[in-house]
């Protein structure tokens, strides 16, 4: 395992390093839910209740954006936005903490986070008196968050696994209906993983120079983040048109995430061919690593 400093794990949660986390999370978010897991652990909360709790805040901040012609009320809704992503960093450790993580308990966090959000946009699309199209442009942007989250997540899963020497894409195995489908999206972008994992098994020595060289670009994915969408929702309610934070959503993080993606991944195929492996067609298979 790569013992680098820069590879240290936020606080003492293992399951977010420093390297790549997203410096909201690191400040506030999670140093806030840091000083709630004694509490939760002594009160015996399960990590799911933590998960609704938050789902509770953003259904809160739902009937605040609802009001979003009022700076005051886009504040408030802000605010509980943050208690959302509070809980969303507690009840992952407090899952690890109590012992109680699961393949359901998962599930039940990601499903809480989309619905956290669907609380929050939907009033707001509803709000507009010509709201029939308003709500359609929030959906198609959902089906874009949906994806944009996922493969997110995704990149960040595969290099944390990597941290701890394990260069196995994982297979879940079977689990409930609804487990199942949000699994199948995950996978979906597993291929390019499973080319990247074979080159450090096959050069287990790559490993140091591959977290050194792609920490960053992982790290600046946090764009995509949860964090970030909830303040493009507030920036975009303050200038007095939601409507941005669809067309930001749909149009300039799918961009974004392409641009992002493809760097990622000619990084990893230049890391590949230097160790003599050759990654894929639809990554590059020669030449020196491209600069930050």
């Amino acid at each position: 395992m790569h013992k680098s400093a820069t590879h240290t794990a936020a606080g003492a949660d293992s399951a977010r390093p420093e390297a790549i986390e997203d410096p909201s999370n690191l400040w506030l978010v999670h140093a806030m839910s840091w000083r709630l897991l004694p509490l939760a652990l002594r009160l015996d909360i399960h990590p799911n209740t933590v998960s609704f709790t938050g789902m509770g805040f953003g259904l809160l901040a739902g009937f605040c954006y609802w009001h979003w012609q009022s700076p005051l009320f886009v504040v408030a809704g802000f605010l509980l936005m943050v208690g959302w992503h509070v809980m969303d960093g507690l009840d992952g450790k407090l899952a690890r903490a109590s012992g109680k993580a699961s393949p359901l308990g998962r599930v039940i966090d990601g499903m809480c986070d989309y619905l956290a959000f669907i609380f929050v946009l939907a009033p707001i699309a509803l709000s507009f008196a010509d709201w029939q199209p308003v709500l359609a442009l929030a959906v198609v942007s959902g089906l874009f968050h949906a994806v944009q989250s996922a493969w997110y997540e995704a990149q960040r899963d595969a290099w944390k696994r990597r941290l701890t020497g394990n260069f196995v894409t994982p297979i879940r195995p079977p689990g409930p209906a609804i487990a199942a489908a949000y699994d199948w999206v995950e996978a979906r972008f597993n291929a390019a993983h499973r080319r990247m994992d074979a080159a450090l098994a096959a050069h287990p020595g790559l490993l140091p120079r591959y977290l050194d060289a792609t920490a960053p670009l992982v790290r600046r994915l946090s764009i995509l983040s949860a964090n970030n969408r909830t303040v493009a929702i507030a920036l975009a309610c303050l200038a007095g048109d939601p409507r941005l934070y669809w067309y930001w959503e749909i149009a300039a993080l799918t961009v974004i995430a392409l641009v992002m993606g493809r760097r990622l991944r000619a990084r990893e195929a230049a890391l590949a061919s230097s160790s003599g492996t050759v990654l894929g067609q639809d990554t590059c298979s020669q030449g020196t690593l491209p600069k930050d």
